[in-house]
Order: C-alpha cells, then structure tokens, then sequence
C-alpha cells in the first residue's frame, strides 16, 4: 500500500497527565521504526527534519542501524531551542517513573553530547537548521532560548536501493511532551511526492550546520539566505527561508483548494487564526504597500455563507460576546488576536452551516475539502503565511540589548493526498476528536 496512515490520542495511553518516556507520541515513534525495521535492507539513507529531538528510543535505534551501514541525518534546531524549564519524572513501560526529573533541554543535551564525542558513528549526523524568524520589536524572551527558531517542519525522507519513504507528521515525539490528538503518514514509492522531496531535503542540508562544526558563538539573529528555485509541486510544498515569498504562496496554494469545495469543509489545528489581518509591507523587499489578507478562515467563512458545510478544531478559542454566558466557567487557551477571532465566530455562526469543537489535546493539522487531504506540519496563522525577506530590528522593547536582520520565514509542508482509505481514516480521527470527553461544541 503506498499510503498509511496512524493517529495517537491521549485516549490511547493511560496515565494522561504523566510524561511517557517515548515521548509525546508513543505510538507514531513505534510505527516510525517499524515502518524503517521492515525496509531496513533496501535502505540506503535517512533524513529526518524533526523540530524537536529528545527522543532516545528513537535516537537509539537510529544509532543501531547507522552501524549496519545505514547512513543517518537528523535535521533540529539548535540546543539553546529547548525548554530547560520544569524538570519531570518520565512513565517506564511497567507504569513506574524514573528517579530523575528531566527537561526536554537535558535530554536533547545527552543525544548532542554523545554524538558530537563519540567516534565510533561515521554514518550518523546531527545538524542544526539555526535560522530564526521575528516580525515585531515588541516580541518578549521565549522559554526556549531568546528567539524563536524557524523549523517547525516533522518529516522525513528514507532513501532506498529502489524508490523512496516519506514520512510526514504532526507530532514532534519529543519526550516530556503530554500525548495529544497527533498523526504520523506515510507515503511509500509515489513519484509524485519523491522529487520534491529529495530536493527540499537536500537543500536544507546544505543550510544546516554539522553539531561538530556548530559554535554557540554563532549570530544566529544575522544569517542570510541565498534565494533558490522551491521543489514544490502539485502534490507537495514547502516553506523556508531560502524560497522566496514561499510562505504568502502557500496561502494562495490553500486559497485554490478551498475554492474548489463543493459539500464540505473540515480545518483542523492547534491553532486556528488566519482571518482579516494585516501583512507589513515595510519588511519585504517588493511589496510596498500593507495589505489586508481575508487569510484562509476568512475564504471558510465566505464558503460556508453558500451552504458549504464547515466542520472546525481547534486547541485555542476565544468566545464572541454572543457566547460569553455559555461559556463563562471554561478556561479556554485563547489565540494571540481575539479580537480577530471573536469576529469570525461570529460571522460564522451567523451561517448556520458550521460547527466548532475545542479540545486542548488537538495537535494534527489537516485539512479536508470533500475527498481531499492537504496533510500539514503547520498551524493556520499569520504567523505562518507570511514570508518578509527584509526584516531589520535594531532593538527590542523588552530586550534592548537584542537586535535582529534576517529573513521571516517558516520551514513547514504539506502533502495533498487524493485517496479514499487515507481521507476516510481522517474523518474517523475528526469523529475520534469530536467524541472525546474532552471535547466542547462551541458553535
């Protein structure tokens, strides 16, 4: 089968609030190595682009298998990305906890230490994408280091004797992470997603540094990148900072889908956010105007007034004065403009054609438009669609000793999958989410 696809939940794993050490995503990490384990003699090469890497049973296994010839990338984010905060016990497989507390800092440090001294691993690479990404001098210090750092992306591509693996996930299966609603697919030997692949991965291995020749001392608040052709394609697309105005063609990519809807819509995200809001012209080096973009929830909302059913997910949500009653006792996790959220709930519920669930364990992202999955690693924000090439902020309100020049940019995916099993499989993972007890109806 060229396709599969596996979801994880925290209906799945018992002992919800404790943190497994698989990490977050306990199954998809088993059905990735699997998924490996049962080719593993026709592959020649690995390369993973994994936002987070903290995982040992996964770098475990990557280890055992690069010394059987196996040649290993694994693309992250550099170590100061970390959250180093709250130390916890981490769930054994026989229910017990470990007697030592862990960061996801401390953790990642131990995979980095190891593989920047050990000399026995020729075939296994560690990398650094290092490239951070602001828009506003207004920004405050992140628990993860001083500024937020652009690859997002939880991907692979596993090259074979004959054809190749795509892997594309939700989750970041880091350790210390708590299990959400995450998925994990899987495209086996479909050349419409392996060259644009093999390119994207190669190109973000040029960009990226070796661990054993990253230096902290390295101004990762000033890095350019040149502009390259982007390998995306019908089937599959990139965002990153060495594509130019990738991320506002990503939104006009999503603008077409959507148009073309002739029943239904289903969003699903952690964050849902897109809507009326304003792109600064100041930082891009050929638009010269602001713009007021509709974003994609604005084309939903404009679909769902035709009769376009619309069925939204989300982790965040933020009720309209119409709602506030209803929901006055629920501690909803609110998007960054609520003011913009606020409208469109209401806008939307005018429609009559849409529902809304809440459950603060949403991790996947996806959408569905009638029998089409576009399969993502990104949250539909802002944030998200907009590419600013030149972007220079020579301080920082809260941190003016701070100051940064670079390109604003996102590194995420997404697949379009036009096959009946793998959509009927989603619309069961929305029916999984919709029927969780921890889900609230909203609209």
């Amino acid at each position: 089968m060229a396709f599969k696809v596996f979801f994880d939940s925290p209906e799945k794993n018992k002992g919800k609030l404790h943190f497994h050490y698989k990490g977050g995503s306990p199954k998809l990490v088993d059905e990735l190595i699997r998924t490996i384990e049962e080719n593993k003699n026709d592959i020649l090469e690995i390369n993973l682009a994994w936002y987070l890497f903290n995982n040992w049973v996964l770098h475990d296994y990557l280890k055992r298998i690069s010394k059987e010839g196996i040649i290993v990338n694994v693309i992250t984010i550099p170590l100061e990305g970390y959250d180093n905060s709250n130390p916890k016990k981490l769930k054994l497989e026989n229910g017990d906890l470990t007697d030592i507390s862990y960061t996801k800092y401390d953790l990642a440090k131990s995979i980095f230490h190891e593989i920047f001294f050990c000399k026995d691993l020729p075939n296994y690479n560690i990398y650094f994408f290092p490239h951070i990404y602001l828009r506003s001098s207004y920004v405050k210090k992140f628990s993860r280091g001083n500024f937020p750092y652009s690859l997002h992306l939880k991907a692979g591509y596993i090259k074979k004797k004959e054809g190749e693996i795509i892997a594309i996930s939700s989750s970041n299966m880091a350790v210390r992470d708590l299990t959400k609603f995450e998925s994990l697919l899987i495209i086996e030997d479909e050349s419409a997603y392996q060259v644009s692949f093999r390119q994207f991965f190669g190109e973000l291995l040029k960009n990226s540094i070796n661990i054993k020749n990253f230096s902290t001392a390295l101004n990762t608040a000033n890095i350019d990148y040149p502009h390259i052709p982007s390998p995306s394609g019908e089937k599959a697309f990139f965002t990153a900072p060495f594509y130019f105005d990738s991320s506002n063609r990503l939104e006009d990519e999503l603008l077409k889908i959507l148009s073309g809807a002739k029943e239904k819509i289903i969003i699903c995200a952690q964050h849902l956010a897109a809507f009326n809001y304003k792109f600064k012209a100041q930082y891009h080096s050929q638009i010269k105007e602001n713009q007021m973009r509709q974003g994609i929830l604005g084309k939903i909302l404009e679909l769902a007034k035709t009769g376009i059913r619309v069925t939204c997910l989300s982790q965040t949500f933020a009720p309209p004065d119409s709602l506030q009653s209803k929901f006055e006792n629920h501690n909803f996790r609110a998007p960054s403009n609520k003011v913009n959220f606020k409208n469109f709930i209401d806008e939307l519920e005018k429609t009559n054609s849409a529902d809304y669930f809440v459950n603060k364990n949403i991790h996947s992202k996806f959408i569905i438009v009638d029998d089409l999955l576009v399969f993502c690693t990104y949250n539909f924000t802002p944030t998200q669609f907009s590419y600013l090439d030149s972007v220079e902020i020579d301080q920082f309100t809260h941190m003016p000793d701070m100051s940064y020049k670079g390109i604003h940019c996102e590194v995420s995916a997404h697949v379009i999958v036009d096959n009946d099993d793998i959509c009927a499989s989603f619309n069961r993972h929305v029916r999984t989410i919709i029927d969780a007890d921890t889900t609230i109806k909203v609209l």
